[in-house]
């Protein structure tokens, strides 16, 4: 069964980093820390065979949001500065059981400290197997 993995950090401490982020020097501890276990994660998901994919997502400056209108679809910049946990990366892992993609998320969580939202990818006749 894939899973969904959600990654959300905060939002002022992901605006901080920015605003101190040296490209030419090195990573702050946290950072490096966080890179580190990353890479472990990912190494033993990968010789698991519970790893599919993942990906870091852009500054949420740079999202819209899309709703439907009564004139259309509706464009709008978001999520908004009042936002204090964003949308910073997924994962998609493949586990025999919904323990223990909550059980990854939980090492994430406590290894990072991002807030973790694990969801079930639902099989091609629309319903999860759960």
């Amino acid at each position: 069964m894939k899973y969904l993995m959600l990654a959300y950090t905060n939002a002022q401490a992901w605006q901080n980093a920015l605003a101190d982020f040296d490209p030419n020097g090195p990573l702050p501890p946290d950072i490096q820390a966080a890179c580190e276990f990353y890479g472990a994660l990912g190494k033993e998901l990968t010789e698991s065979g519970e790893f599919v994919t993942t990906e870091g997502l852009a500054h949420p400056s740079h999202t819209k949001t899309i709703r439907p209108g009564a004139a259309g679809a509706e464009v709008t910049d978001g999520p908004y500065a009042e936002v204090k946990e964003v949308l910073a990366s997924y994962a998609i892992i493949d586990c025999e059981s919904y323990d223990r993609a909550v059980e990854i998320g939980a090492r994430v969580a406590d290894a990072v400290g991002d807030t973790i939202e694990i969801r079930p990818i639902m099989d091609a006749f629309g319903a999860p197997d759960l």
